[in-house]
């Protein structure tokens, strides 16, 4: 147990930055235009005729509402269970983006714009009328670190986990940490950076970097940013192509694409490879589940996504239970491993990446011990989490390695071994 005591935002900003800024390379790449709708003949491949370098891949669990309300750019990655509502307004998805597991676009008003290269991250919520990406500056800017001015001329959009955008103004070349909130009528200008928690209800808060509620982008930001875009582009790509070679491999319990830093292999469960293409779920890639198959049915919800189509091999100990809408996923080079007796919450969110130790990610991986309980909405990212702990409903673990029997309370960022304790302030 602890207890949160306050800390300057700039120094958050660059723990935070300098962490997730490494083990990502840099290779922008924009397409060339062209929109589609993801009609029935347009699933999951959009549009269905598209070479495979330049089309949208939909994953057949994707829930779409009013399909001809909604357009889609080129190489845009819609992930498992996300779901675009379009029922009363539009919804655009310029190119080169991805709407990531359990992502939640609702439209009204105006509808929902969201521009090119805009990361939506797991469990990412926007609503309302609002612009993502859209507009705004490429620079320059002012590193905090080293007060040296850079420009992001291809410029990107971070939308980060379990973030929500609520009928504001995402400016491009922003980052919404995890966690966080934008609330209406807001306008988060270039080279903002929403920090961990912070919910943001007027345009001075979203300026003022006094108010401790915002700090300045990084390079680093950047090249994270430009590291996910790349990923997600293989993404479509990859899924698009195992699609054409046989739609029933891009459902239920399956492959992953074959990719420069995936092997695509297929689950184990219970010590057997498994395919099942009519599992309610998706569990993807080199992920072994101790459980058995019918155990596994029998403990687990609906909605899931365990994804082992980046980072790889899961390994996944005996579970006590998993509610609806949990998610599995890991950087590119890094791998989970998640013990026995874990009860995952609805929503909740296991990332695996490598903590930072003396400014090199060469510290341990992302993983849980053995009975542990993660609440509803929590998150954990490059931490290590002790046996017969708890974390309460939407809290965050990060860059940290958490002790045995430690309890982080509900709505608790807790980062960086406990030099980072911020509230969630929403």
């Amino acid at each position: 147990m602890f207890k949160p005591r306050p800390i300057f935002s700039a120094l958050v900003a660059i723990i935070l930055a300098f962490v997730i800024g490494t083990q990502i390379h840099k290779q922008p790449a924009v397409a060339a235009g062209g929109v589609c709708n993801p009609t029935v003949n347009n699933l999951p491949v959009c549009p269905s005729t598209a070479p495979s370098e330049s089309a949208s891949f939909i994953d057949p669990t994707a829930t779409i509402r009013n399909p001809t309300n909604i357009s889609l750019g080129e190489k845009v990655f819609v992930a498992p269970f996300a779901e675009l509502d379009a029922t009363t307004a539009p919804i655009s998805i310029a190119e080169d983006s991805n709407v990531q597991d359990q992502v939640k676009i609702t439209a009204s008003g105006t509808g929902v714009q969201i521009g090119s290269r805009v990361i939506m991250a797991h469990m990412t919520t926007i609503k309302g009328a609002a612009k993502v990406g859209i507009q705004g500056s490429t620079g320059p800017f002012t590193n905090p670190i080293t007060n040296a001015q850079f420009n992001n001329d291809i410029p990107e959009t971070f939308l980060s986990f379990n973030c929500e955008i609520d009928g504001a103004t995402i400016e491009k070349n922003t980052v919404v940490n995890f966690l966080s909130r934008v609330g209406p009528g807001v306008t988060l200008p270039a080279g903002k950076v929403v920090l961990p928690g912070k919910n943001v209800t007027n345009n001075f808060e979203a300026t003022s970097g006094s108010l401790g509620k915002v700090a300045n982008l990084t390079q680093a930001d950047v090249a994270l940013m430009e590291g996910i875009i790349e990923v997600n582009e293989a993404f479509a790509k990859g899924y698009t192509d195992l699609a054409r070679a046989d739609l029933t491999s891009v459902q239920g319990i399956n492959y992953a694409p074959a990719t420069s830093f995936n092997s695509g292999g297929r689950p184990k469960i219970g010590g057997i490879l498994t395919s099942d293409p009519n599992f309610r779920n998706r569990i993807i890639g080199n992920i072994v589940l101790q459980d058995s198959f019918d155990n596994l049915n029998n403990k687990i919800g609906n909605r899931i996504s365990l994804r082992a189509d980046e980072g790889e091999p899961f390994n996944v100990g005996s579970i006590a239970g998993m509610a609806n809408d949990v998610v599995f996923h890991a950087l590119e080079t890094t791998s989970l491993t998640l013990g026995n007796g874990i009860g995952y919450g609805p929503r909740a969110l296991v990332h695996g990446g490598r903590q930072v130790v003396n400014g090199v990610a060469n510290g341990p991986e992302t993983s849980v011990g053995n009975n542990v309980g993660l609440g509803p909405n929590s998150v954990i990212f490059r931490a290590s989490i002790g046996n017969d702990s708890a974390l309460g409903q939407r809290s965050a673990v990060f860059n940290s390695t958490v002790a045995p029997r430690t309890e982080i309370r509900s709505r608790t960022i807790y980062a960086d071994n406990g030099s980072i304790i911020l509230p969630v302030e929403w």
